[in-house]
C-alpha cells in the first residue's frame, strides 16, 4: 500500500479520544474500506460517527462494516444548507488536469493567480515575495472559474495569512466574501473533489 493513500482515523469517547492510522483500500460509492487495526476492532461501534482525515480535509465519517481485515466508513452526504464536514476548512488541491481559474484584480488590472487549495471560506496561492505589498491590506475583487460549465463565483476576498516558502516565494491565504449561492457552488466543487482525491 502506497504512503500517500495513508489516512488518520479520529474517535471521540467521553472522557478521551483515540487516534490511528489507517491505509485506504478503495472507494466504492459513497463507501471507503479502509485498513484495520486491533484497537478500531474494539472502538469503531457500527452507526458511531467518527472522523477522516486525509491530505488537507477532515470528515465526518460514519461506520457502516467491519471485519478482521477492513473498516467500511460512509461519507457525508453532500446538504446545500450546511458546509462539507464540520466546519469551513475542508481544503482541497484542485485537479491538474482540469484546474481552478483564479483571477484577481490589482490596480484596475485582472491578473491569473495558480490556486493551491480551495475550501468555502478561502483560497491561497503562490506568488513570488516581491509581489506582497499588492495585497496587504486590500479588499480584493476575485473571480473564480470552475472546472464545471458556467459554474464561476465573484466576490471579494482579503489576505489572511502569508507563509514564507524556499526560493523567495509566499503561500497567501485569502478569506473570501461570496453570496450564499455562491458558496454553495464552492461546496459541490470541495465535494466533488474530496471524492476524486479519496480515489486516486
Amino acid at each position: 500500500m502506497k504512503d500517500s493513500r495513508s489516512a488518520e482515523i479520529f474517535i471521540f469517547e467521553d472522557t478521551f479520544f483515540f487516534t490511528t492510522k489507517v491505509n485506504i483500500k478503495r472507494v466504492e460509492g459513497d463507501k471507503v474500506i479502509l485498513t484495520i487495526t486491533p484497537l478500531l476492532k474494539k472502538f469503531a461501534v457500527l452507526g458511531k460517527r467518527i472522523y477522516l482525515k486525509y491530505r488537507s480535509f477532515v470528515l465526518p465519517v460514519k461506520v457502516v462494516g467491519k471485519s478482521d481485515e477492513d473498516l467500511i466508513v460512509s461519507l457525508p452526504e453532500l446538504n446545500p444548507e450546511k458546509p462539507v464536514g464540520d466546519r469551513k476548512s475542508a481544503r482541497v488541491k484542485p485537479s491538474h488536469v482540469h484546474p481552478v481559474r483564479l483571477y484577481i484584480e490589482l490596480s484596475g488590472d485582472r491578473r491569473e493567480f495558480p490556486v493551491e487549495d480551495i475550501s468555502e471560506g478561502g483560497f491561497s496561492t503562490v506568488v513570488e515575495a516581491s509581489e506582497l505589498d499588492k495585497f496587504l491590506g486590500k479588499e480584493l475583487s476575485v473571480h473564480i472559474e470552475f472546472p464545471v460549465e458556467v459554474e464561476e463565483v465573484r466576490g471579494t476576498a482579503k489576505l489572511v495569512n502569508v507563509q514564507e516558502l524556499e526560493n523567495g516565494r509566499i503561500k497567501m491565504g485569502f478569506e473570501m466574501f461570496i453570496e450564499d449561492a455562491d458558496t454553495v457552488k464552492v461546496r459541490f466543487y470541495v465535494y466533488s473533489r474530496i471524492r476524486e482525491i479519496l480515489r486516486e
